[in-house]
């Protein structure tokens, strides 16, 4: 590996194939830029902004590696973005521009290449120099010190010396960075067996049977850092400034203990375009997988390596999983996981807590957390074992209907209704805390916290329980906002003028949204990439004026959240023309600006009032008469394994993020 003259054979070889038959195909790909008035139809970007490409092992022949991209590839991508007008840029200019100096170039790319195979150095670097383009290269020191032999997907690879880390940090080209030290691997994540990467993972102890604390958590993160810090400053003589996430992956703690440790760029594998005015210390790439021909990545390039995401989503009832014997409960959990990956959706709402009485009103919960009793450690076992099939995962949680241990205290804090002249309990369906009450936000923001530091997630769907009607809220908190904003004396909501009246509306409605914001930060805190869901009725979306009666505004919400939840539930709102109501609600969802980009439309699976299972023809003529308006995004509620409700051949076709979903199929990291 040391000798240059492979390096240069297998790099003439490579460029003598390639550019006899390069011309033609760069022609052929090129011919999908030119629009009908004979104009290039690209998206093009520039100022601040820059796109970033990663790849991994770039040999001249490629084995069975689905990260892997061929050299003869590499060069038609390079010869393509060269001929689409792209500028290869270096990390200096990402920083210079983060500080104001100067403006990125139009079209920048920034080129990486992750674990620093041996490939990198023979076949990718005689190219790089050859083209003059400047890489970052993300190398994991204890692999380069001692090849992992426990995961076959990294032992079968040979990675760079030591000694040629600095020749390639010297030739002013390649800037090393830091890819953990030892944390590119899974560790324990849970009683059950699960692995998570190291990273975003509290490691679980089956000794002690406890989760790492958050001290010993950045403890650890802290030292790793340091050491691949370290270990690359000797080996360069520079001190590293990037840390490229293992497995793009990484959390709120881990950019702070990173910056501790001196990195000023941290890369990841989130979608879309990096900014480098807005945040450099989680820059997005897009990874470049199965060898693409080059077709299929000029096409993806132009598109800036974006598809509009549809989600088809499923709601399901973690109750319905727990069993007191956890050999029954891995059956079900695994006849639920053998459900849900044949029907295959793109997202599961997943209960995080535990309605033993079917009311809503929430007492334990399924995660480890300082405020509720944790009635078993199930939601993560049961996130991950989704996750890693790739299905995203929202925890689906109440906003504020939990009953606090304490009677006292939740006595306290209770929502509360004035009627008849007299201030008491509210007697509506959920039991809710109040959420002018900075006790009830205190309380909320530990178990979201919690929640989001032993669960990797992708979202957080808040419960429909966020509502406040007409004679609510009027606990001593809320009383005292009244009298401050709307009126001195209590008078009943009837009595009030038509100004008091949205006053009162709209601060409840807007005090809702301030406790949503402050569970945000708690979640965002912890898991940097979450997204996160309203859940709100019908009527509010059909009757603006309709907020007196929840406290709940469409419009706001759009703004707030990434999708508002919309329950288009005909026999809940007892409609009798079911699909023309639903068609209704799709209309007025599309007179709002990204209104069908931003909202789901989630129907009802089961009839509670009749105690009985939606038909199956019924729920799939529902969706696909919301489909057929516009809907983007569907959902259904609920859904249950046991009796195979609803069907799985009536509702698999419509519910499926594929298009042949009863065939298992890859899926190329260039179209997701």
């Amino acid at each position: 590996m040391t000798g240059k003259a492979p390096m240069a054979s297998a790099f003439q070889r490579c460029l003598s194939f390639i550019f006899k038959g390069c011309a033609l195909a760069l022609m052929a790909c090129a011919l999908p830029l030119m629009g009908a008035e004979g104009e290039q139809a690209s998206a093009s970007w520039g100022g601040d902004k820059f796109m970033v490409l990663c790849y991994h092992d770039v040999p001249v022949r490629l084995s069975e590696d689905k990260y892997g991209v061929d050299i003869f590839s590499l060069v038609k991508q390079i010869e393509f973005m060269r001929d689409y007008g792209c500028h290869f840029i270096s990390v200096d200019d990402v920083l210079a521009a983060s500080r104001g100096e100067k403006a990125l170039p139009d079209k920048a790319v920034l080129m990486t290449f992750d674990d620093a195979y041996e490939s990198f150095y023979k076949d990718v670097f005689p190219l790089l120099k050859l083209y003059n383009i400047p890489c970052v290269l993300a190398v994991v020191p204890s692999w380069i010190l001692a090849v992992p032999q426990d995961d076959p997907e990294y032992k079968t690879h040979v990675y760079l010396q030591k000694s040629q880390l600095k020749e390639l940090s010297e030739s002013g080209l390649v800037e090393i960075a830091s890819h953990s030290f030892n944390s590119h691997r899974g560790v324990l994540c849970n009683p059950q067996g699960n692995t998570a990467p190291a990273i975003i993972a509290r490691i679980y102890d089956p000794q002690t049977k406890l989760y790492e604390d958050n001290e010993s958590y950045r403890k650890r993160l802290h030292e790793d850092f340091e050491k691949s810090r370290d270990f690359l400053a000797e080996a360069t003589g520079k001190a590293p400034r990037i840390m490229v996430w293992p497995y793009g992956r990484y959390t709120g703690p881990a950019i702070e203990e990173a910056k501790k440790s001196g990195f000023q760029l941290m890369f990841t594998l989130d979608d879309g375009l990096a900014d480098a005015k807005r945040s450099i210390s989680a820059i997005p790439r897009h990874m470049v997988v199965e060898n693409p021909s080059i077709g299929m990545f000029a096409d993806a390039f132009k598109k800036g390596f974006f598809m509009p995401t549809r989600l088809r989503i499923l709601q399901a009832d973690l109750d319905l999983i727990y069993d007191g014997n956890p050999a029954e409960q891995e059956k079900n959990l695994d006849k639920f996981i053998e459900r849900v990956y044949r029907l295959k959706p793109s997202t599961v709402y997943l209960q995080a807590f535990c309605d033993d009485g079917a009311d809503g009103n929430i007492k334990s919960v399924y995660f480890p957390n300082r405020v509720l009793p944790m009635k078993a450690d199930l939601f993560s076992r049961v996130s991950r074992c989704l996750s890693i099939r790739g299905i995203q995962v929202y925890a689906w949680l109440p906003m504020l209907s939990i009953c606090l241990p304490d009677e006292k205290e939740n006595e306290r804090l209770r929502v509360r209704e004035f009627r008849d002249d007299e201030i008491r309990q509210a007697t509506s369906w959920y039991q809710r805390l109040s959420p002018f009450s900075p006790g009830t936000a205190e309380k909320l923001g530990m178990l979201y916290e919690d929640l989001a530091i032993h669960s990797i997630i992708d979202g957080i769907i808040f419960q429909d329980d966020g509502y406040l009607n007409d004679y609510e809220d009027y606990s001593s908190d809320a009383l005292a906002a009244y009298k401050k904003d709307v009126r001195p004396d209590l008078v009943p909501f009837a009595k009030l003028s038509d100004e008091e009246k949205k006053k009162w509306t709209e601060l409840k409605t807007d005090k809702l949204m301030e406790l949503t914001e402050y569970l945000k930060k708690k979640v965002l805190a912890q898991r940097p990439t979450a997204v996160f869901a309203r859940t709100i009725y019908a009527p509010v979306l059909l009757n603006p004026d309709s907020e007196e009666w929840f406290a709940q505004n469409y419009k706001k919400c759009l703004s707030a959240y990434d999708h508002t939840v919309v329950m288009s539930y005909p026999r809940m709102e007892k409609v009798y023309f079911a699909e023309s109501w639903l068609r209704s609600l799709v209309r007025k969802a599309r007179e709002y600006p990204l209104g069908l980009q931003k909202t789901v439309f989630k129907t009802q699976a089961y009839d509670w009032e009749a105690k009985k299972w939606i038909k199956d023809d019924t729920l799939v003529s529902w969706l696909r008469v919301l489909l057929a308006e516009g809907a983007e995004h569907i959902a259904y509620y609920p859904d249950d394994y046991t009796v195979d409700k609803p069907g799985m051949k009536s509702i698999i076709n419509i519910i499926s993020s594929q298009d042949f979903p009863e065939q298992k199929r890859s899926r190329s990291g260039l179209y997701p």
